[in-house]
């Protein structure tokens, strides 16, 4: 199989997630179903989002990047088309975070979570702008930062939905509670205390554990819909 420093569509990961996406729509549009819980949309957004663009990076590092990356060797900046497909990329990859804080929002807050596209938008061209001099290991620190702010206003939202505003939990919760998971085991095993170079396999198995949770927690409130 080809490494594709995070992303690999040939993985076991791929087609959990591809389980997660389509449960969440059933969920959402009552597929099947005795009832329908359109309030699960946010969560069903943010799996299409993850799978689409988990997808879309891996064909970039595939067919483009890697290939690239080998005829030029490791430390010359890419330009062309390639610089172009590997902008791309780093656009894919720092959305996931603001993707998931627009679905905690959304969830927990019940709030419309607008500012978090021109704040990703925002931080991926300052990061597009800044290459070829920002990049590799402090470029990697740059995103961890960025992770990591995402996850603490997650956090947050969650605490603020149970601690202060005293709602109700609903299903959303649970699915965004188990991305939030995914997302900080991430965080850990790559950017906190290991390398984006070298640790990938790693948390895709953790991240592999969080997401086959959230299967089972969608199948087992998709069942309670039958």
């Amino acid at each position: 199989m080809v490494d594709l420093g995070g992303v690999a569509p040939l993985s076991p990961l791929t087609p959990i997630l591809a389980a997660c996406v389509a449960l969440a729509w059933a969920i959402t549009r009552g597929w099947w179903a005795r009832v329908r819980w359109p309030f699960y949309r946010p969560v069903a957004l943010l799996l299409s989002w993850t799978l689409a663009t988990w997808l879309a990076r891996g064909a970039l590092q595939a067919w483009v990047l890697q290939p690239a990356r080998r005829a030029i060797g490791e430390e010359a900046p890419y330009t062309g088309l390639v610089l172009v497909a590997y902008l791309a990329e780093v656009a894919l990859r720092t959305s996931w975070p603001f993707v998931v804080l627009a679905a905690s929002m959304a969830v927990f807050l019940r709030r419309r979570p607008w500012w978090v596209l021109p704040a990703w938008a925002v931080f991926a061209a300052v990061l597009c702008a800044a290459y070829p001099e920002l990049r590799r290991g402090p470029q990697a620190l740059v995103e961890a930062g960025a992770t990591t702010a995402c996850w603490l206003v997650s956090a947050w939202a969650m605490w603020r939905a149970y601690r202060v505003e005293d709602i109700d939990p609903v299903a959303s919760h649970g699915g965004v509670t188990w991305v939030l998971a995914a997302q900080l085991s991430v965080a850990v095993v790559v950017q906190w205390f290991g390398s984006p170079y070298a640790d990938w396999t790693i948390a895709r198995i953790a991240q592999g554990g969080g997401y086959l949770g959230l299967l089972s927690y969608q199948a087992w409130k998709y069942r309670g819909m039958r």
